[in-house]
């Protein structure tokens, strides 16, 4: 054999080569299409919940897309009239201690449909009942703008996305404290005192 044909046979040795150790180490196909059906990649299945959601209409342009955060059982709340909680208001948060007016929490509410995961929505706190923290819902649906019992009070570290807030002024909610969750934002002082004043005139506060 001349060295051409070394040659020539020495490329066809290492071309078989080659493919016996790329058919060596690549799984089979049955092994293939066992693990996507079995292991999907994180990235489908986020974009797939994320579409059910979308259609769903869990996701609200009023408020902030929690796809990411655990699911959480629904706060027990007790929703009345804010003249009939009538009380004297003051701003006092205090970070070390219960939550006191002025403080912004969350809650968890439920959504329509019985297979919906309840959804966080933020509360200023304006008044206790012992061991139940008094609170006004937040919104930032614009809305809300032009209704009576919805007043403006700014954008605020309670909504990642800086947008205008809204509180609800004629409904207060009223929940456990040990069912809420505290983040360390308050309501700045000067904002707090218009809606106390709102609720003072409006409702019967003192």
């Amino acid at each position: 054999m001349n060295a051409p044909e070394l040659l020539l046979e020495g490329e066809k040795m290492s071309s078989t080569l080659a493919r016996r150790r790329s058919s060596g180490s690549r799984p089979g196909v049955f092994t293939r299409v066992l693990r996507f059906l079995t292991q999907p990649p994180r990235r489908q299945v986020d974009n797939s919940l994320a579409t059910i959601r979308d259609g769903l209409g869990i996701v609200t342009s009023d408020e902030p897309d929690d796809a990411t955060r655990p699911h959480h059982r629904a706060t027990d709340v007790n929703v009345a009239p804010t003249e009939s909680m009538a009380r004297p208001i003051f701003y006092a948060p205090d970070m070390d201690g219960q939550a006191d007016p002025g403080e912004v929490v969350w809650i968890w509410v439920p959504t329509e449909g019985p297979h919906n995961p309840p959804k966080e929505r933020a509360m200023v706190v304006v008044g206790r009942n012992r061991n139940t923290i008094l609170g006004l819902i937040i919104s930032c649906n614009p809305e809300h703008r032009m209704e009576e019992e919805w007043m403006e009070i700014g954008a605020g570290a309670w909504d990642e996305r800086g947008r205008q807030s809204w509180v609800r002024l004629d409904r207060i909610l009223e929940a456990s404290e040990l069912d809420i969750r505290r983040q360390g934002i308050v309501l700045p002082r000067g904002r707090f005192e218009r809606v106390a004043n709102r609720l003072r005139n409006d409702f019967d506060w003192a």
